[in-house]
């Protein structure tokens, strides 16, 4: 599944080699994000894991990761990753995890999904 997951970021590094002659060129694009995991309307509960990356072809500066707008974390390097522990809320709550990501000229891109947690039978 992660090498699924991990494919459009993949060709997006390949297309990285193919720019521009200019030997001083300017960052004018933000970095290219992807959350591997949660997926996008995914059903989780316990203890979540949230990893992400994020790539740039001037480099990445830092990422940070949100869920409902409260900031879980935010690293400089890779790996990209928090851990979100569901056990306080609400059996059926719904929650967007967001993460930003800044590269080293301040461009920034934000990528979301929603999930759900669920507390499974009672």
């Amino acid at each position: 599944m992660r090498v699924r997951q991990l494919v459009p970021a993949l060709g997006f590094l390949a297309l990285l080699g193919c720019g521009s002659t200019d030997p001083n060129p300017s960052d004018g694009s933000p970095p290219l994000v992807v959350i591997n995991s949660p997926q996008d309307g995914a059903t989780v509960n316990g203890q979540v894991s949230i990893d992400v990356t994020a790539i740039d072809d001037f480099g990445v500066d830092k990422v940070r990761i949100f869920k409902d707008n409260t900031l879980l974390v935010e690293q400089y390097t890779p790996p990209f990753h928090a851990l979100w522990n569901t056990s306080a809320e609400t059996d059926g709550s719904q929650h967007t995890i967001k993460v930003e990501a800044l590269d080293v000229a301040k461009n920034l891109r934000t990528v979301s999904i929603g999930v759900t947690v669920s507390r499974g039978p009672s």
